[in-house]
C-alpha cells in the first residue's frame, strides 16, 4: 500500500539539522565555485547483456585524516567510505555483525560521536534510540543528514492500520528499509556526495567522481539482479520473510513480500502468530522462506518442519558478509549474497550474478 504524501522522517531531526554557533573544526570552509554537479539518480534498466561489477577492496596504509564522518550503521558506512575516499575517517555507531534495528548505544559510541564533524543516518525512525543518542553526543552544530529524505514521498510504502503494521513486521508507520533496492542506494550515494561536498568544497570534484564510479557499479548490479531474478518461476515469485526489510527490493524486481513473521516489537512470535504463519506459508506454496543471521529463532525451524518449505537462515539487510577489509564485506557484497540466496531458493538461475566480480 502506498501513501501519497507521508512525512519522510519521524526522527527528531531533519536532513539539514544544525545547532547554531559552530563551524567546521579542522579547516575553514571555502566557497564552492561553479556549484556541485548533481549526479543522476538513474533507476532505469541497464541494457548490457553481460554487466560486470568490479568492487575495489579497501586500500591499506596510513593516510592523514581531514575530518570524521559518523554514520548510523555498516551498510551506509560502506557507501559513505566509497564516496569519501581515503582522507576521510568513517565510523559506524552500530558495530559490524550487530542488528541495527534494535541496537542500543554504549559509552564507546559516545566517544565516537564526540569526534563527529558530520553525522549521516538512514532516518525515518529506523532506530530512534541511535538517532537520539547521536544528537545528545555529537558536538553542537554537527550537520545531521537523513538519507531517507531523498526518497520521493509517492514511493514510500506505508502501513496505516494495526493489521498492516503487523503484517509488515514494523513498529513504525512507514517502511524505512530503502537501501535493498539498488535504485534507492543510488539516490543515497548522490546525496552522500552532496553532503560531503557541502562540508568540504575543496574535494567536491573527488566526491562527485567517486560517487559516479560507485553508481556505475550499482547500475550494473541492478541489471544483473534483474536478469537473475527474472528466471524465478511465476508460481514462486513471492517472499515470506522474518523481518520485512525487503518490500522495496520486492517491488523493484516484481517479487512481492506477502508476509513477515516477526512481531512489531521484535519479540519471538506467539503461538497464534506461529500458526498463522504456517497457514500463510502453506497457502502461498512457496518453496522457501527467509530469516536472518541477526534474528536467530527456533520458531523458523518449526515453520519449516510444519510446511515443508526450506528455511533460508541468513538473508541480511545490515550484516555484511566476510571479514572487514575483504571485497565481500560491502554493500554490494551483501546484496549479491542476498540475491543469490533468493534466486536459488525460489527455483531460479543465479548464473547472471556471476558477472558481478568482487575484487
Amino acid at each position: 500500500m502506498t501513501k501519497s504524501n507521508p512525512p519522510l522522517n519521524d526522527s527528531p531531526v531533519t536532513d539539514t539539522h544544525r545547532a547554531t554557533g559552530r563551524h567546521h573544526r579542522r579547516w575553514s570552509a571555502l566557497v564552492l565555485a561553479g556549484g556541485l554537479a548533481v549526479l543522476s539518480a538513474c533507476g532505469s534498466d541497464n541494457s548490457a547483456a553481460e554487466p560486470t561489477v568490479a568492487v575495489a577492496a579497501p586500500v591499506a596504509g596510513s593516510v592523514a585524516t581531514r575530518f570524521n564522518v559518523v554514520v548510523s550503521d555498516p551498510p551506509i558506512a560502506d557507501l559513505v567510505t566509497r564516496v569519501a575516499g581515503d582522507e576521510v575517517a568513517v565510523k559506524s555507531v552500530v558495530p559490524v555483525g550487530v542488528d541495527g534495528h534494535t541496537y542500543e548505544p554504549v559509552p564507546e559510541d559516545a566517544r565516537t560521536l564526540a569526534e563527529a564533524d558530520v553525522y549521516i543516518e538512514n532516518g525515518m525512525g529506523l532506530n530512534d534510540v541511535v538517532t537520539a543518542f547521536a544528537i545528545t553526543n555529537y558536538p553542537s552544530g554537527t550537520p545531521h543528514h537523513s538519507l531517507s529524505e531523498v526518497i520521493p514521498t509517492s514511493e514510500v510504502i506505508s502501513t496505516n492500520t494495526a493489521e498492516e503494521i503487523a503484517a509488515h513486521g514494523h513498529a513504525h508507520e512507514f517502511n524505512a528499509h530503502f537501501w535493498p533496492d539498488p535504485t534507492y542506494a543510488i539516490m543515497y550515494v548522490n546525496r552522500i556526495a552532496q553532503v560531503l561536498a557541502e562540508f568540504d568544497p575543496t574535494d567536491a570534484a573527488g566526491y562527485v567522481e567517486r560517487a559516479a564510479a560507485l553508481i556505475a557499479e550499482l547500475q550494473l548490479m541492478d541489471a544483473a539482479f534483474r536478469a537473475s531474478l527474472a528466471t524465478i518461476p511465476d508460481a514462486n515469485r513471492k517472499l515470506v520473510v522474518y523481518h520485512d526489510s525487503w518490500s522495496y527490493f520486492g517491488r523493484r524486481y516484481d517479487i512481492p513480500v506477502i508476509g513477515a513473521i516477526q512481531p512489531t516489537d521484535f519479540s519471538e512470535p506467539s503461538a497464534g502468530e506461529l500458526r498463522d504463519t504456517i497457514v500463510q506459508v502453506r497457502e502461498a506454496g512457496v518453496p522457501a522462506f527467509f530469516g536472518s543471521e541477526v534474528f536467530p529463532s527456533d520458531v523458523l525451524e518449526a515453520i519449516a518442519a510444519e510446511t515443508g518449505a526450506t528455511y533460508v537462515a541468513d538473508l541480511s539487510d545490515d550484516k555484511m558478509p566476510g571479514e572487514p577489509g575483504t571485497p565481500e564485506h560491502s554493500y554490494i557484497g551483501m546484496m549479491l549474497a542476498n540475491t543469490r540466496q533468493i534466486v536459488s531458493a525460489l527455483g531460479g538461475d543465479p548464473s547472471a550474478l556471476d558477472t558481478i566480480i568482487l575484487s
